[in-house]
């Protein structure tokens, strides 16, 4: 049944990944079955950056989509400009101001519109929940991520520097879960959603709240397949890594699985530049694989997914995430991936499309993951078969599957609702 959704969006854009992608696919898929609102601040670089939606919508207007622009306050324009300055950590003093300020776009909606459903979107951190919760509305909150611990053995060997990081991000998040306002938004909140299975326990274990488990990312693009790709596989096996050159995505790791296979019969695409990329090259030439590298850099949208598409194996080497983006693309086109068995990763990849290697000291992780590609290079017709299975799993992550899961949680936000403050009409509809 068609239904009036308001979105709390954020950061939507529709020529950006990761969590603009999220939300703009999102807004798109439920726009074929419903009227939505969808409140936002950022479609460009920093909060107030509006600029790609506010020309998008005027040049294509998105019939039963209302997209309603809330611009920061003047504090909020004052301590985003200590973010653009590189004080990353000040954002979220900002994006507090910014829901509250989303809170009173949302009343004005709720003056002319009698909304149906209201939907904490994104971002998917559980540290800033928004206001919407306060609303005597059915409210979803979620894909809601960041909850992840990470395993101190994928720490080991890492610099001092980064360690202490995420010791103090540990402890920062121990603190976070413990908020007054976390814990009524996750007390109030009608329906939760989890973007990973180990979110969804910490939920549960925190919170006493069950909720539902649905990745924040999805198969976006139509599920296909290069076949020519296969026709010299024996002669040389294409291998494709994907991210920003930073400690978390452990790029470092991939080059040592790599230096340590016995098989030459393969190249190495790696998508993406950072920081850490001069090191990263420097540490290939010490182990003598450069040559069997190709560093692309940042590519435009249409030229990596080229190199996506033309690879035999992705592989991902993160040492933390909720869901990357890059495991449902590679998958979209029949890609398997090879990972450590963690994170969103333990949930989406399974035998089908993908090998997924123990978190184990990691010396150990480095020789299982290298002993796994040696016996795909040693027979490629693995890879062949795999990917045939990977298109398999691609269909059951295309929007058609989740958008019949977002709807059922739409229902049960609007029976929870009436449940908790109309249980006699509730009572009366079930006996009528």
């Amino acid at each position: 049944m068609k239904k009036k959704i308001l979105i709390s969006a954020y950061a939507i854009s529709p020529v950006r990944g990761s969590e603009y992608a999220s939300a703009w696919n999102t807004v798109v898929h439920l726009a074929q079955q419903h009227d939505l609102w969808v409140i936002y601040g950022m479609s460009d670089d920093y909060m107030g950056d509006t600029q790609t939606m506010l020309k998008y919508v005027e040049d294509n207007p998105m019939p039963g989509v209302e997209f309603i622009e809330v611009q920061p306050g003047r504090l909020a324009k004052t301590i985003t400009l200590l973010d653009k300055a590189g004080f990353g950590w000040c954002f979220y003093f900002a994006y507090y101001l910014w829901q509250k300020q989303a809170y009173n776009a949302t009343l004005k909606v709720l003056e002319s519109v009698d909304i149906d459903v209201v939907h904490q979107l994104g971002p998917i951190g559980f540290r800033e929940p928004g206001f919407l919760w306060q609303l005597n509305k059915p409210m979803v909150w979620g894909p809601i991520g960041g909850m992840n611990v990470i395993n101190k053995k994928l720490l080991n060997g890492k610099p001092l520097l980064t360690r202490f990081k995420y010791s103090v991000k540990y402890m920062i998040n121990r603190v976070q879960l413990n908020s007054a306002r976390v814990k009524k938004a996750f007390a109030q909140s009608g329906v939760l959603i989890a973007a990973t299975k180990n979110g969804q326990r910490t939920i549960a274990e925190k919170f006493n709240r069950e909720s539902y488990h649905l990745p924040d990312t999805s198969v976006l693009n139509s599920v296909s397949i290069v076949t020519d790709k296969f026709k010299n596989i024996d002669k040389q096996v294409q291998l494709v890594w994907s991210g920003s050159h930073i400690a978390r995505k452990n790029l470092e790791m991939c080059l040592d699985v790599l230096a340590a296979t016995d098989q030459t019969n393969w190249i190495l695409n790696v998508l993406g530049k950072g920081p850490l990329t001069a090191k990263l090259q420097e540490k290939a030439a010490s182990l003598g694989v450069s040559n069997h590298i190709i560093w692309h850099g940042h590519l435009k949208r249409d030229n990596a997914v080229r190199v996506m598409a033309g690879a035999h194996l992705h592989i991902i080497t993160s040492i933390a995430e909720d869901n990357p983006a890059v495991v449902f693309e590679a998958m979209s086109y029949g890609v398997p991936t090879l990972t450590i068995d963690h994170c969103g990763m333990k949930d989406v990849v399974c035998n089908h499309c993908g090998i997924k290697i123990s978190v184990d000291d990691y010396p150990v992780m480095v020789s299982n993951m290298s002993a796994a590609l040696n016996s795909l290079l040693t027979d490629p017709h693995q890879l062949t078969e795999l990917a045939q299975t990977t298109l398999k799993c691609a269909h059951d992550h295309c929007w058609d599957n989740r958008l019949i899961k977002l709807n059922n949680i739409y229902n049960d936000a609007i029976v929870a609702h009436h449940e908790r403050f109309n249980p006699s009409l509730i009572q009366t509809t079930l006996t009528a």
